[in-house]
């Protein structure tokens, strides 16, 4: 066995990757293979990809970046995906608009690790149900991936492995995995079942611990490495609250405990002492006393490298309390390990653009607050929310209609590529200083090339005129279109060699 029941794995991938597949580009040409749009009824539309055909980016030249230039990246809820147009800064622009902010390269916060998004077993149970083409085209456009993360109970080797190796073999850069149980065997627990509230017995600390060796050593004869991982998926699921999914339950003294005593030096004692142990992995409905209760112990603390968090609740959170814990535990890193618009899907309810806010408003928010990447949960599930155990609603960005072997992207998707197609791994967030923000979000990042990446996000139903300037190079000033997302992008160096992945270039017949 790969795995015990019940596990978890959750991988967390680098950033859509920025690697370019062969495509006979011409130096300094930019193209676009444009989104194929079908409307389901909803407020705005999904992109239909298929066998041989998926909208992408490609590289731009470095002239189109530097000398005055930026590109501008806009995809909007009257159906604009990622449409991109170069333009040139302006000295002077108007001072009457609503909004006016200035670049300030030099105040610096934290370092970015990743984006990315879940193979669950779901997702690789819909990617197989796929053509093998499509399958791929999929594993392409989605390799932004990466929490692996099991919705399922049975935990699926077959197929979730192959397409790990598959991504590894496409990237150009090295991927981080990392992962999480939901649960111990039955057996191990209290309540002798996945649901409830349970606790692991206090006899089966030492074995549970010894079920992380023996998941990485196998993963390690399949040539997979993981990066880090979490002791545990939500642990107040089954303990604060007696739920119907797989859970187990830990109070932050038991889970201090478990680390400090168990799972801690049992890794370091295997080889494993490089993975990042990350702590709490639960929404931020519990911070910040349960963390708090973590880390008071020194021991436990030495073998914590960073905290995890969920987005759900994020609308009811003050993200302060993640700021003010990065104050408190400067040496720990802050990244969202999960993530998802929990509303049943249904076909007139494909390409609603509320599914891709929310998870605009998560972005924005968190990065805002010191945290350093945001993992999606399902990458892929298909046209009904499944394959799933439970009877929980569930979304995702990435549809799979198995029946015309086609995938459809919707709003979600182009909202994590905003961020995860032009902020790379160890980008960092600089300040965006703010005359009057005009009800804009905004987050500003300097990337290892020294480009500077600007997103703003427009969640009004009318448009909101700004100026955003760069001391160094002058003003951009244009209109954010009602409900929209922006990216901006200009060079102090040499920009990265591409922002999304294509595999094939036939045309998709037009969608109906």
């Amino acid at each position: 066995m790969v795995a015990p029941p019940m596990w978890g794995p959750r991988c967390k991938f680098k950033p859509f990757f920025n690697v370019l597949w062969s495509v006979n580009t011409p130096p300094g040409v930019v193209q676009l293979q444009p989104c194929v749009p079908r409307d389901y009824g909803a407020n705005s539309v999904v992109c239909v990809c298929n066998a041989t055909y998926c909208d992408f980016l490609e590289p731009y030249s470095n002239e189109s970046i530097s000398n005055g230039n930026y590109l501008h990246y806009t995809s909007s809820m009257a159906g604009l995906r990622l449409q991109r147009d170069a333009k040139t800064f302006v000295k002077n622009a108007s001072i009457e608009v609503d909004a006016t902010f200035q670049v300030n390269r030099a105040t610096k916060y934290q370092e970015i690790i990743g984006f990315g998004g879940a193979m669950t077993d779901s997702t690789a149970i819909n990617i197989h149900s796929m053509s093998e083409a499509a399958g791929k085209n999929i594993l392409s456009v989605s390799t932004r991936v990466c929490a692996l993360h099991s919705a399922i109970i049975v935990f699926v080797r077959s197929q979730q492995i192959p397409y790990l190796k598959q991504i590894q073999k496409i990237s150009s850069q090295d991927i981080k995995l990392f992962t999480a149980p939901w649960s111990a065997p039955y057996w191990m627990k209290d309540n002798g079942t996945a649901f409830g509230r349970s606790a692991l017995r206090l006899e089966n600390y030492k074995p549970w611990a010894q079920y992380f060796v023996k998941y990485f050593d196998a993963y390690a004869d399949a040539n997979i490495t993981f990066w880090g991982l979490t002791p545990q998926n939500e642990p107040n699921q089954g303990g604060v609250h007696k739920v119907h999914i797989i859970s187990m339950g830990w109070t932050a003294k038991q889970l201090r405990g478990f680390i400090a005593e168990h799972l801690g030096p049992t890794l370091e004692e295997n080889g494993y002492s490089y993975l990042k142990l990350m702590a709490y992995d639960d929404s931020g409905l519990y911070l910040p006393e349960y963390l708090q209760s973590i880390l008071k112990n020194e021991t436990t603390r030495s073998y914590v490298s960073g905290v995890a968090i969920h987005a759900y609740h994020d609308d009811n959170i003050d993200p302060n309390i993640i700021s003010n814990l990065q104050t408190e535990f400067p040496d720990m890193f802050f990244l969202y390990t999960e993530g998802e618009y929990l509303h049943q899907i249904t076909v007139d309810d494909l390409g609603t653009w509320e599914r891709g806010e929310y998870y605009g408003r998560s972005l924005f928010q968190s990065l805002n607050h010191w945290v350093t990447g945001w993992t999606d949960w399902n990458m892929v599930l298909n046209t009904t929310g499944g394959p799933v155990w439970s009877k929980a609603p569930y979304n995702a960005p990435i549809i799979a209609n198995a029946s015309a072997d086609e995938f459809l992207k919707q709003p979600a998707f182009y909202f994590m590529t905003h961020f995860s197609a032009f902020v790379p791994p160890a980008s960092r967030r600089i300040k965006l200083e703010m005359t009057k923000d005009g009800g804009l979000e905004t987050v500003a990042f300097l990337t290892p090339e020294d480009n500077i990446v600007i997103n703003l996000e427009n969640r009004k139903n009318k448009a909101v005129s700004v100026v955003i300037n760069d001391p160094d190079k002058g003003d951009i000033e244009f209109e954010v279109q009602a409900r929209s997302i922006h990216t901006l992008s200009t060079a102090l160096g040499t920009p990265p060699t591409a922002s999304l992945v294509r595999v094939q270039h036939e045309p998709l017949p037009t969608a109906t």
